[in-house]
């Protein structure tokens, strides 16, 4: 993937720590993933998304050099599942 093309992936935070977090892909793929300094939501918001078990949609993208991609923009998902 080229540098600054991003994905968007839906699924569910299953763990965070400060602005870190592990999404269960609807496809149930677990990633990780950091807040970038423009993410919409702060650290704090997390474990708030964790006890909800809120199905989210994020967008990111990835960089060779780190374990986690980077979240530009993370919001509730559309409940369009069967």
């Amino acid at each position: 993937m080229p540098p600054g093309t991003m994905r968007t992936v839906e699924g569910t935070i299953t763990l965070a720590q400060e602005g870190r977090f592990q999404l269960v892909s609807d496809e149930g793929i677990a990633r990780l993933f950091m807040l970038a300094h423009d993410a919409p939501i702060e650290p704090q918001d997390l474990p708030d998304l964790v006890r909800a078990r809120a199905r989210v949609a994020v967008r990111y993208d990835e960089r060779p050099d780190l374990i986690a991609a980077i979240v530009h923009d993370i919001g509730y998902a559309e409940e369009t599942r069967p």
